[in-house]
């Protein structure tokens, strides 16, 4: 049995520890080396919360007639925690996303966001409109870095958002919000694909929500407020031209998530094939709980998901 098949349970707070101890540990073996791949920060904003790392991609990797693709990572952490460069123990955790990525020819790009309470809706899903545009607007910065590993020249208009629990809350909104991602924005023009991952789309106010009391209502306003804004209800909302100019999508669950996290995937998926009149790629990632799969790369434990998104991206860009 390997690590990730031994990650077992669907309950968040169960298996959040004991899976990014076992991951991390393996990690370690690599802190050398994903420490040392070329990388870059930024700031994107005014704040602490406004920077964003760059990782450069392999040269061997890139393909010298194709555009290099943009990667962006926008993690999770239940709209109250998370942060680009977590403490130790967790210190390689979310870099291993980048240097993963970078080391398949692919720019991957992880940005901090504002959080809950200091933040509230629609504060952080800007902040990723904010981050994207900023990438967009500013390759020759990112490439005349020391750390480039890129042309001086290099276009940075091929963009894939990949995201994770709360994050893919907040990236699935902006796509689907025309009042914060305009149908004629540069940023929607430029995203080739999005990549949600463990996504909470719609919350059910009759049923006991599996966050700290005051997270949601407080993040949102109210729970009716954060049923009128949660993806769902803006897919439903959204206007035909919006949802049929959308970016490809890639869906994508663990195998072991939590039930409501699990049925919000299906019945957000099953609407937005609805709206779209066609199918939409929806993968099960195999073996992994809501928390294992991104901290798996590099450990060569359950990254066969990932290597599928490599090619997807590729093929898009």
């Amino acid at each position: 049995m390997d690590v990730v098949d031994g990650l077992q349970g669907r309950d968040i707070p169960v298996v959040l520890a004991p899976s990014w101890n076992a991951l991390t540990k393996i990690l370690e073996t690599r802190r050398s080396e994903i420490e040392n791949h070329p990388q870059q920060t930024f700031q994107y904003g005014s704040t602490d919360r406004h920077k964003l790392d760059v990782f450069y991609p392999d040269q061997a990797a890139v393909s010298p007639d194709k555009p290099v693709p943009v990667l962006f990572f926008i993690y999770g952490g239940g709209f109250t925690s998370g942060d680009r460069k977590l403490a130790p123990p967790y210190d390689l955790a979310y870099t291993n996303v980048g240097v993963f990525f970078a080391k398949r020819g692919i720019l991957t790009v992880i940005p901090d966001y504002r959080l809950f309470p200091k933040a509230t809706y629609p504060g952080p899903v800007e902040d990723v409109h904010d981050a994207l545009a900023w990438v967009l607007a500013n390759p020759s910065t990112i490439t005349a870095s020391p750390a480039s590993t890129l042309p001086a020249s290099a276009p940075l208009n091929n963009l894939f958002v990949l995201s994770q629990s709360a994050g893919t809350t907040h990236t699935v909104s902006l796509f689907l919000s025309p009042s914060l991602l305009p149908l004629d924005s540069p940023v929607r023009a430029a995203t080739r694909g999005l990549i949600p991952s463990g996504g909470t789309y719609v919350v059910d106010i009759t049923k006991p929500i599996p966050l700290p009391p005051g997270v949601v209502d407080g993040y949102y306003g109210s729970l009716e407020a954060a049923r009128k804004h949660l993806p769902l209800q803006l897919l439903a909302d959204a206007p035909d031209e919006l949802v049929q100019g959308l970016p490809e999508m890639f869906v994508l669950k663990s195998e072991k998530e939590p039930a409501f996290i699990d049925e919000s995937n299906e019945v957000f998926v099953e609407a937005l094939e609805g709206r779209l009149g066609r199918k939409v790629r929806y993968e099960v990632m195999k073996r992994h709980n809501h928390v294992s799969p991104h901290v798996a790369l590099l450990t060569g434990e359950g990254e066969e998901w990932a290597e599928d998104v490599v090619v997807w991206i590729k093929a898009r860009a």
